[in-house]
């Protein structure tokens, strides 16, 4: 029921007082005294609309729940809640002034009535109830106090969050544990004045679910509440001074500004990267996040996107611990404002600056601890990093921080297993250690079109993964919901006889064991829903393109939002059969005939669970016989070896749910055992109690050890899977690889080929000038004395050089420049190499303008790619165009546009070669096209050691990234590797040995191959 105010008006109190009077007479009407009119107001309001979440940083506890919403001017306004759901909640108020006087009273008494004392739980929960006609901004706010109240903050924070002021006593109550010293250690409570913000937006109500109260699939829970989820932490606070802030300047609330408030923040904090592992959290950053290190709990999500915001928060907290950059609410403060401001790391304001980073070296202290104690990997290598990060030199400093951040973490791990979210743990801790290495942004903090498809690729993952664990789900709801069905029949058909009542509660009996079950899912759910939700606010706010991302994400809320309805009406159901159940039997007092019924069938229950299990661990066995002997040498084995993987992977996820069907079987058994005991009378009924109470035990201890060896083979078989399938990828790659040293033919042909007719020409350049030199100022046609088969034509002040070559046509020009220490030519034509091909040397028409760009890029004005040809001679002192032909050379440096014709592959593309002189040749580089074969290819030598170091790089610019390396000392053959780009990253494919005439490769899947017709190899020597 919507709200209603109901009003008593003057005109209606007018009538009201005429028709009271009109049957009295007197005469002395006139002397009576006028009533005052009286104005009444009477509301009528539910409150179904629930927001509930955790306040986490870590958890706070007992912290006060203050909620308002924001008016058009940005300020807080209290708004009415309650802290349960509430149907036809009415007020009345009156007024002698006015019914808009009565009204404002009655709508007071909404909020006069709001509970005192909201706060949170020990886990940092809360949950309020709005009217059911709110909409707009919540205002929600978090705060714990030092002093004048219960409010305490948990530390989850790896290396501690500073020092108590005095040390606690000692405590082990559960939820308080303490060790008694100075220090506040992981897991540990303690006072400080803190406070936390959400901003929710919250939409009018749907024409259904304002006209009908029940079930609404896009934000109910199928309670006929309608539900959202705001969690409360660092990164919701950042948010909310966006957002509050906006208000005040009159950009309203809108799911549209949570959005881009929720981008920035993550943005900012954690950086592009980063802030795409959390893609579901980009659209609203308070549907997630909500972790508490210290106490991982049923609905919880330790994906990539939870973790990178749960590990940047505790890092906070340690900071803040430190005491060195104020108090956690003075962090975040400055954080916020930095995030608005849109600069954290590269912010103007010197302690902002200081924050981020120390923030840096903290989140690196936290992903470098999880990632080394949950994989065993690095540990000691880890915390040297992190005790220099920290500042600690001493020994044993170094020992007590190890150990006690090596503990915390092995809780989180712990926990992390009971609830089931282990499976990818270790990936995503190394995963997140690299990608934490570096967090926040300096330059293209936007959300640009690569971001945006990269986050969309991630949400479609996140989907595809939630759409899985759904369907598993929606199975198991379905089979409880019929077996419901069954049962609620059976007591339908009546339970007036002792046979009725005992096969009915037998069947209500067996049910009953899945309830553990059914209510755990039920948390689960709850937390996809939120997920889910996430989901499909992020993929709303990445405009048009991805509209189609966005109608998936919102069909699986609303689906997830029907398997939550389904198993809370099934949580419900049982429930209410286990009454009538209860009911029936102690109608016809049939208590013991039950006890002992029950007790036959949880041995029954036993029995078969326990055949179960042993039936899949020899399944498991089997299937981990083929995964030890996997091999992944070739691609046949890595296949193979996928196979036996995924087949164990099977055989673990049955075996962990038989050992779950035996420890639900052996707790109901404990169960029928302890009640029958209660109620026995006979010896033989206390036998029967006793030996099902010692098999149920058994069972337990059977299903922990089954429990266990399922969780190591599956952890093993998942290793082997992901292995095995980034071999079948690499041995795929691998025929690219082979395929592209084939394709090294035409390049070293060209780069061969091409270098020596460049480095020609050069030497052809230079030595005619010298020539020339001494011929006079300017000739004309002269014929060459070191190349007869040249001629030319020169202008030594201009620097200016035609040369002709009457055998092969060749012709080349050349205009030069003196500056100050070089001569700089600019040059082209077309050469002849030794073999045949045709080079055409290309330059513009216009020389002169050429040289400028070759002046140009020898000083770095422009990139050397602007300018043509160009050859580049320095000395070792100034010259001049009468000094320079004696001058000492220092090194010589020539580039040139070219394109090989007259060849079988040919060439267009860029060649360079550099040396000490013109007599040693110490680079040349080729960068273009041949045929259809796109690379780089080098050939150097370094002579700084006491043997020449000759060296070969040839890089293709394929799908790839191949790229063949050598190296030989003088007088070795050559040695190196064959490299392509997989997975992101360079990995080596082959090895590579000299040959005659060519290399040899051996491949890692140990095919060799033989590639001759390389005979570059040797000329480059």
């Amino acid at each position: 029921m919507a709200k209603t105010i109901i009003k008593f008006t003057p005109i209606a109190a007018s009538v009201a007082l005429t028709l009271g009077l009109a049957g009295c007479g007197s005469d002395n009407d006139n002397n009576k005294p006028v009533p005052a009119t009286v104005y009444k107001a009477q509301i009528s309001t539910n409150f179904n609309t629930q927001v509930s979440g955790k306040a986490v940083k870590g958890s706070l506890m007992n912290a006060a729940v203050a909620v308002s919403t924001l008016n058009e001017a940005g300020e807080t306004v209290p708004v009415a809640f309650r802290l349960e759901a509430a149907a036809d909640a009415s007020y009345t108020a009156e007024s002698t002034t006015s019914q808009a006087d009565a009204d404002a009273k009655a709508l007071a008494m909404l909020t006069a009535a709001n509970p005192a004392d909201a706060m949170t739980s020990a886990s940092g929960g809360y949950s309020i109830y709005l009217e059911d006609g709110f909409t707009g901004p919540l205002y929600i706010t978090v705060s714990t106090s030092k002093e004048g109240d219960d409010s305490m903050v948990k530390c989850d924070s790896f290396t501690g969050c500073g020092d108590y002021d005095s040390a606690p006593e000692m405590s082990e109550v559960a939820g308080m544990v303490n060790n008694g010293d100075t220090s506040i250690d992981f897991g540990e409570w303690y006072k400080d004045d803190l406070e936390l913000q959400v901003v929710k937006f919250i939409k009018a109500p749907s024409a259904a679910a304002a006209s009908v109260r029940g079930i609404n699939f896009a934000e109910g829970d199928g309670t006929g509440v309608e539900q959202y989820f705001a969690n409360v932490t660092l990164f919701t606070s950042i948010a909310a001074k966006m957002l509050v802030d906006g208000a005040k300047n009159g950009n309203a609330v809108s799911d549209e500004a949570v959005a881009a408030a929720s981008l920035k923040t993550l943005i900012q904090i954690l950086g592009p990267e980063a802030a795409i592992k959390a893609a579901g959290l980009l659209g609203d950053v308070s549907l997630g996040g909500a972790v508490d290190f210290s106490d991982i709990v049923d609905g919880d999500s330790l994906d990539a996107g939870t973790l990178a915001l749960v590990q940047t928060a505790v890092s906070l907290q340690s900071i803040a611990g430190a005491g060195a950059n104020g108090s956690l609410k003075d962090l975040i403060a400055s954080l916020s404002a930095a995030v608005q401001e849109g600069k954290v790391i590269n912010s103007d304001n010197e302690v902002v600056q200081k924050i981020a980073a120390e923030l840096q070296k903290a989140v690196e202290n936290t992903s470098l601890i999880f990632a080394a104690v949950i994989t065993g990997e690095g540990i000691d290598e880890a915390f040297a990093k992190v005790a220099e990060n920290l500042g600690i030199t001493d020994a044993d400093a170094i020992a007590k921080l190890k150990d006690k951040a090596t503990k915390a973490v092995e809780k989180v791990q712990a926990k992390a297993k009971e609830k089931g979210l282990d499976k990818d743990l270790k990936e995503t801790a190394k995963q997140l250690k690299k990608i934490l290495k570096k967090i926040g942004c300096e330059n293209n903090c936007e959300a640009g079109d690569d971001f945006i498809a990269k986050a969309a690729a991630e949400l479609e993952l996140q989907i595809t993964a939630l759409t899985a664990e759904l369907a598993t789900a929606e199975t198991s709801v379905s089979a409880g919901a019929a077996e419901l069905a069954t049962v609620k029949a059976l007591g339908d058909a009546g339970l007036d006889t002792t046979e009725q009542v005992l096969a009915y509660s037998g069947a209500v009996f067996s049910l009953s064991a899945q309830q553990v079950m059914y209510s755990q899912l039920q948390l689960e759910l709850t937390g996809k829903l939120a997920s889910a939700r996430a989901i499909a606010a992020t993929a709303a706010s990445l405009g048009e393109q991805y509209q189609q991302l966005a109608d998936q994400a919102s069909a699986l809320a609303n689906d997830v939002a029907t398997q939550l309805a389904a198993v809370t009406v099934l949580v419900a159901g049982i429930s209410d059969e286990v009454t009538r159940s209860d009911e029936a039997v102690a109608a016809l007092g049939l208590e013991l005939d039950v006890a002992k019924n029950n007790a036959q069938l949880a041995s029954a229950s036993l029995d078969a669970a326990s055949d179960a299990v042993m039936t899949a661990q020899a399944d498991l066995a089997t299937a981990m016989i083929a995964v030890d002997a996997a091999m992944l040498d070739n691609q046949t084995n890595a296949q193979l070896a996928l196979t036996s993987a995924q087949t164990a992977i099977v055989a673990a996820t049955d075996l962990l749910a038989k050992a779950s069907a035996l420890a639900t079987a052996a707790e109901q058994a404990k169960s029928a055992a302890a009640t029958l005991m209660d109620i026995a009378t006979e010896d033989a009924d206390k036998q029967i109690a006793t030996a099902l109470a010692e098999d149920a035990q058994l069972s337990a201890t059977a299903a922990i050890a089954a429990d266990e060896q399922a969780s190591i083979a599956l952890v093993t078989a998942t290793s082997l899977e992901s292995e095995a399938m980034a071999a079948i990828a690499t041995f795929t790659v691998l025929v690219d690889v082979k395929a592209s040293t084939d394709d090294i033919r035409n390049v070293t042909l060209v780069t061969k080929s091409g270098g020596k007719a460049l480095f020609d020409t050069a030497e052809v350049i230079y030595d005619v000038l010298s020539e020339a030199w001494d011929l006079g100022d300017e000739g004309s046609d002269v014929v060459s004395t070191r190349y007869p088969d040249w001629t030319y034509s020169f202008d030594k002040d201009a620097l200016e050089l035609d040369l002709a070559n009457t055998e092969t046509g060749d012709m080349i020009t050349v205009n030069g420049s003196i500056n100050n220490k070089a001569i700089i030519f600019a040059f082209g034509g077309m050469v002849e190499t030794a073999d045949g091909a045709k080079i055409h040397v290309q330059t513009i028409d216009d020389m002169s303008i050429a040289l400028e760009d070759c002046i140009a890029a020898n000083t770095g004005s422009i990139p050397k790619d602007q300018a043509d040809s160009c050859l580049v001679i320095n000395f070792e002192d100034e010259v001049s165009s009468d000094t320079a032909i004696d001058g000492k050379v220092l090194s010589v440096d020539g580039w040139s546009r070219v394109e090989i014709i007259d060849q079988d592959s040919g060439f267009v593309g860029t060649l360079s070669l550099s040396g000490t002189d013109m007599s040693e040749l110490a680079t040349v580089s080729a960068m273009g096209m041949t045929g259809e074969i796109d690379f780089t290819a080098m050939l150097s030598l370094d002579w700084a050691n006491e043997d020449d170091i000759y060296a070969v790089d040839v890089e293709l610019h394929n799908d790839i990234g191949y790229k063949l390396s050598l190296m030989a000392e003088e007088g070795e053959d050559f040695m190196g590797s064959v490299n392509a780009n997989f997975a992101g990253a360079m990995m080596k494919f082959g090895t590579v040995t000299e040959i005659t005439n060519g290399i040899s490769v051996e491949y890692i899947d140990g095919e060799v191959i033989d590639y001759t017709d390389i005979s570059f190899l040797d000329s480059s020597k």
